[in-house]
């Protein structure tokens, strides 16, 4: 699954009746990762919470090391990291780009200005300040260059929630060269999320020639733990 991760989250374990958390989408936080690629900012903390409107911090994602430019050209990006209060530890704040070079917070749950977000070692919340921009999972998947995860299991169904298969043959899904979709609808069902989909015969990345639909189907956005099956590609071709 090719989505320029920064770091890989972790497993989440949960009892068989209960829901992983879900990716919803990402969160800006130019406070710590800036406005663009090589931006010149003074970078400031982002208190971390247990729960939404809680007062008590569990900890702060800070910038340990600032930009850093190089002399012929381009930089290297802020090293942000995780402090937990109380001597809890350091660790790496994991994100994803939500366009070129450009990290964001991978957000699990939204209430209002609140934010969960996926830690290193679980997850925090976090007040969203005017600056930060939230991009829904949506959003984000309905232009671009989109393309199906590993993370599906290859069975396109005939409708949203459905159990029934679209086509009588499964997908392969080549982790190295994805099928590329387009998505059509977006449609929530008993609190899951499905996509309506066309699977395209190829990505215009490898030919200049017009994509043509291999087929039509709907998918849950999301597989058993929480990741998505649709994602795209945030540097282009």
């Amino acid at each position: 699954m090719r989505t320029h991760v920064f770091f890989l989250g972790i497993v989440l374990c949960a009892a068989p009746d209960a829901r992983a958390d879900q990716l919803i989408g990402l969160l800006t936080l130019p406070e710590v990762f800036g406005r663009e690629a090589c931006d010149k900012f003074q970078p400031q903390e982002v208190a971390l919470y247990a729960a939404p409107f809680a007062d008590e911090r569990i900890g702060w994602i800070r910038v340990d090391k600032d930009t850093e430019f190089h002399a012929a050209g381009g930089c290297t990006g802020p090293e942000v990291k995780v402090h937990r209060v109380g001597g809890g530890g350091v660790s790496d704040f994991p994100a994803m780009e939500y366009a070129y070079e450009k990290p964001a917070a991978v957000v699990l749950e939204r209430r209002d200005r609140w934010f969960k977000v996926r830690l290193r070692d679980g997850s925090g919340w976090l007040r969203a300040s005017e600056r930060d921009e939230f991009h829904s999972l949506e959003a984000l998947l309905t232009d671009g260059l989109l393309h199906l995860t590993d993370n599906f299991d290859g069975n396109l169904r005939e409708g949203p929630g459905s159990t029934r298969s679209a086509g009588t043959t499964r997908l392969e899904i080549d982790a190295l060269a994805p099928p590329p979709v387009r998505t059509i609808e977006f449609r929530h069902v008993d609190g899951q999320l499905w996509v309506h989909v066309e699977v395209l015969s190829h990505s215009i990345c490898g030919s200049c020639e017009p994509a043509t639909v291999i087929r039509r189907g709907w998918l849950p956005a999301h597989d058993n733990a929480g990741e998505p099956t649709i994602w795209f590609y945030s540097r282009g071709c």
